[in-house]
C-alpha cells in the first residue's frame, strides 16, 4: 500500500479511500462548539473565563503507541458592552493535536477566535465570529514499511520508499467564521459555519492540493416536561461537510443525538444519552457508522462529560471504537451579561 493511501487510511475517520485534500481529524467533540464555530466562543458558561479540555484515543488500547489519539485544550474570556444590559464580545485561543506514535504521524492546529454576541431581548442573542490560526501536518517516512520496500515478501529497510515528498511537514494558515442563534436560559441554538476560508494547501506531495471551503450546522432543543421539572430531554444535531465543490463535497457527516438529564438537590446534572454517527462512503450515500454512548455530570461551573465510539464499520482492530474525555470549567465573576447554560 502506498504512503498516499496509507496515510487516508490512518486518519481520524477519513470518509473517501481517495487522495484529495482533506481535514485530517473530520470528527470534533459535539461538546467544544467552537472548535467547529468560532460565534460560539463565550457562551455557554456559568462564569467570564471558560477552559476546556479534551482527549481523545483511538483504534487500540489508550496510551499504547499503535493508537491514533488526540488532544486539545480551548479558553475563551467574555467582556460585557457598557451601553448594553446583555451584549457582549468574546476572545478565545485553542491548540489541538493529534498524532500516533507510530511513523510520526502528526496533525496539530492553533486558532485565535473572537465573537461579538447581540442581545435580541429576552433570553435570546445572535453572534457572530472569526478564526483565524494555522494547521500542520507531519510524518517520518523512516517509521513506516512501504510496498516498494518488499521483495520476495521479505522487508529491507536499505530499499527506497518509492515516494516522491516534496516534504515531511508543513505548517498553512487558515481562516473560518460563523454565525449562531441561542437561547442557554430555554436550551436551544442554532448556527452554521464556513471553514478553510483560504483554501489552505494540505498535502505532502502536491502544494496546489488544498482543502475546500467547508460548511458546518449544528443545533440543540431542550425538552423539559413541566416547569419545574427535575429532568429534561435535550436533542442534538450537527451536519458537517467536507468543501462545497469538487471531489471532497461527496464527504460528510452527521450526528444525531438525545440525552436524559435529571437535575439533584444539590444542583448537580447527570446525563446520559446516544448519538448515532452517520456518513457518505464510495458505494453507499447514506451509512450508520458508529453508535456513541455517553456520560455527562455537570455543575454550575464544570462539566465531565465521558463517551465511547462504536463503530459499526469493520475495522482491524479488536478494540473498534474510540474513547473520548472533555473536561470543562469556568471561573471569575459572574457579569450581567451572562446567562447560565440549562444543559
Amino acid at each position: 500500500m502506498a504512503l498516499k493511501t496509507r496515510i487516508c487510511s490512518l486518519a481520524l475517520f477519513c470518509l473517501v479511500n481517495g487522495l484529495s485534500a482533506q481535514d485530517f481529524h473530520f470528527v470534533n467533540s459535539f461538546q467544544s462548539p467552537s472548535l467547529f464555530n468560532p460565534a460560539a466562543t463565550g457562551s455557554g458558561s456559568a462564569k467570564r473565563t471558560q477552559v476546556t479540555s479534551l482527549y481523545r484515543g483511538q483504534w487500540d488500547n489508550i496510551g499504547h503507541q499503535k493508537a491514533y489519539q488526540g488532544i486539545g485544550i480551548f479558553a475563551d474570556m467574555r467582556f460585557c458592552m457598557q451601553n448594553s444590559r446583555k451584549s457582549y464580545y468574546a476572545f478565545g485561543i485553542g491548540v489541538q493535536r493529534d498524532f500516533s506514535f507510530l511513523g510520526g504521524l502528526s496533525h496539530s492546529a492553533g486558532m485565535l477566535t473572537a465573537a461579538y454576541h447581540q442581545h435580541l431581548g429576552g433570553d435570546r442573542f445572535l453572534s457572530a465570529g472569526v478564526n483565524v490560526g494555522g494547521i500542520g501536518f507531519g510524518v517520518h517516512p523512516g517509521n513506516l514499511k512501504f510496498d516498494a520496500q518488499y521483495q520476495n515478501g521479505n522487508f529491507d529497510p536499505s530499499r527506497s520508499n518509492g515516494e516522491d515528498f516534496l516534504r515531511e511537514s508543513f505548517v498553512e494558515g487558515d481562516i473560518g467564521a460563523g454565525v449562531q442563534c441561542y437561547s442557554n436560559e430555554a436550551g436551544w441554538s442554532l448556527g452554521a459555519s464556513c471553514q478553510h476560508l483560504n483554501k489552505p494547501a494540505y498535502s505532502l506531495f502536491d502544494n496546489q492540493n488544498r482543502l475546500g471551503i467547508g460548511m458546518v450546522v449544528f443545533g440543540t432543543y431542550t425538552l423539559q416536561p413541566a416547569p419545574y421539572a427535575d429532568y429534561q430531554w435535550q436533542f442534538r444535531g450537527l451536519y458537517r461537510r467536507q468543501s462545497f465543490l469538487g471531489s471532497n463535497s461527496l464527504q460528510w457527516q452527521a450526528l444525531l443525538g438525545s440525552f436524559f438529564q435529571l437535575k439533584t438537590d444539590q444542583n448537580i446534572r447527570w446525563s446520559t444519552g446516544l448519538y448515532a454517527r452517520t456518513t457518505s462512503t464510495s458505494t453507499q450515500s447514506l451509512h450508520l457508522n458508529a453508535l456513541i454512548p455517553a456520560v455527562q455530570l455537570s455543575g454550575e461551573t464544570y462539566s465531565l462529560l465521558l463517551s465511547y465510539d462504536v463503530d459499526l464499520a469493520r475495522t482491524r482492530t479488536r478494540f473498534s471504537g474510540g474513547v473520548e474525555l472533555l473536561f470543562s470549567a469556568s471561573f471569575g465573576q459572574a457579569d450581567r451579561c451572562i446567562v447560565c447554560a440549562r444543559f
